[in-house]
């Protein structure tokens, strides 16, 4: 039997394991009060634990889809926690690469992600552990937040976080990973009793612990989105490095210039995106400033990026001020009045991704038909059942419908499709 490979993004959890929030093909092994531990066979070798936890309330929470914080933020504001870690590396906004100091208090009781690399449960880290996690915001649906779980090996996902809203201080939390079979009847046989409601309790306790109130408001606040505006004539201007023997395409200069900046150079051909321009920009004026194009696992469109608030502040008044020279250049070089403009604080807007929007649709579909009414057989009649208060219907009635379907797109390694037009 061949297996597939472990997915690297969340749309290829859901293309290989379609029952993810469903309550079909799996083998539950223990029913709590709106709570489930279930397991079934894994796409890519082993077993696929899930635990589901309906209804964990959650206070201060302003924006349902902020849940979670990126992991870059806690990284930078919860550094004493004693599940705390270090940022290593920044691959976009909230997309890092993360060293562990010890494991967090749900993943260790459930071996949440590093059940698949021989760590066993309940047991502290001993050494720092090296790890990728990514965040999507509106995904699966539009208001509901994705963790996924890499360890270092590579980039294939060994675990995913699903928190779905219920209401507005309500979500429903699934946690999947897999491990081997030897370790899942070793762990099931061990820990099968206690897991659940422990797990249940730190995941209530994590989404109201101290502190993260404030830690969400400063993570809403983390990217500035800059947009460019009027390329009319082509592409924005890039300024020619110092030290550059190239032939500047057109030259500007006048003696009141905060900036003398008077050799001007084309961007290279090719589609434009304005995040590797901004890029190329600060590289070519030695400013400390990175773009990105996508945000919480959402693409940008091409004439929009994010930069981080703090560093945009920093420069904002250098970058501006070579940006306004360039808009003189371009109106030599191109002709006309009209020159590119660059705005910060824009409303963010996302490629539209077709295979997100029919997965949020499914996931739609499936909530309302569970939702129907549920119908018993008594004898010769047949009785409706609207409002049952067991624990297992109330555990198997949907979480909240979702509104709309997202614009978005769920990860950096997907190929463009459509884009908006250039903003006039």
């Amino acid at each position: 039997m061949t297996t597939a490979g472990r997915p690297c993004n969340v749309l290829q959890w859901f293309e290989q394991v379609p029952q993810l929030l469903s309550e079909h093909g799996w083998c539950t092994a223990v029913r709590g009060n709106s709570s489930a531990l279930a397991h079934c066979e894994c796409p890519w070798g082993g077993k696929l634990v899930r635990f589901c936890f309906r209804g964990i309330p959650m206070r201060n929470v302003q924006e349902p889809a902020r849940s979670l914080v990126r992991p870059e933020t806690r990284a930078e504001h919860e550094p004493q926690a004693p599940l705390g870690f270090d940022l290593l590396q920044q691959l976009a906004p909230g997309d890092a690469v993360l060293q562990h100091r010890a494991s967090w208090n749900l993943l260790q009781l459930c071996s949440l992600v590093f059940g698949d690399v021989g760590m066993p449960a309940f047991v502290p880290a001993k050494t720092p552990i090296t790890c990728r996690q990514k965040l999507y915001r509106a995904c699966p649906g539009p208001e509901d937040t994705t963790l996924m779980f890499s360890t270092m090996s590579g980039q294939a996902s060994d675990a995913l976080l699903i928190c779905r809203t219920r209401a507005p201080e309500m979500v429903d939390l699934t946690a999947a990973f897999s491990m081997t079979s030897s370790r899942f009847d070793q762990w099931m046989s061990t820990h099968l009793c206690i897991s659940l409601e422990s797990a249940r309790c730190k995941a209530t306790c994590y989404f109201n612990r101290p502190g993260l109130a404030e830690m969400r408001a400063i993570d809403a606040k983390m990217y500035r989105v800059l947009v460019v505006n009027s390329c009319k004539r082509g592409p924005p201007l890039l300024p020619l490095p110092p030290d550059s023997s190239e032939e500047p395409a057109v030259r500007v200069r006048t003696d009141d210039d905060p900036i003398l900046l008077e050799s001007w150079i084309r961007m290279p051909s090719g589609k434009f995106h304005f995040a590797a321009f901004v890029n190329q920009f600060t590289r070519n004026l030695r400013l400390d400033l990175e773009a990105f194009d996508t945000l919480d696992g959402q693409r940008l469109v091409h004439y929009q990026c994010v930069v981080r608030s703090d560093r945009w502040a920093s420069v904002q008044e250098m970058f501006m001020a070579a940006f306004n020279v360039q808009r003189r250049a371009y109106r030599r070089l191109n002709g006309g009045s009209i020159a590119p403009s660059v705005c910060a604080d824009a409303e963010p807007r996302f490629v539209f991704d077709d295979k997100l929007a029919e997965l949020s649709q499914n996931l739609t579909q499936e909530e309302e038909t569970s939702a129907q009414h549920h119908v018993k057989v008594r004898r010769t009649f047949l009785e409706v059942d609207e409002d049952s208060d067991s624990d297992d219907e109330a555990f198997q009635r949907p979480s909240r419908r979702a509104k709309t379907t997202p614009r978005n797109w769920p990860s950096s390694d997907s190929d463009e499709s459509d884009e908006a037009s250039e903003a006039q």
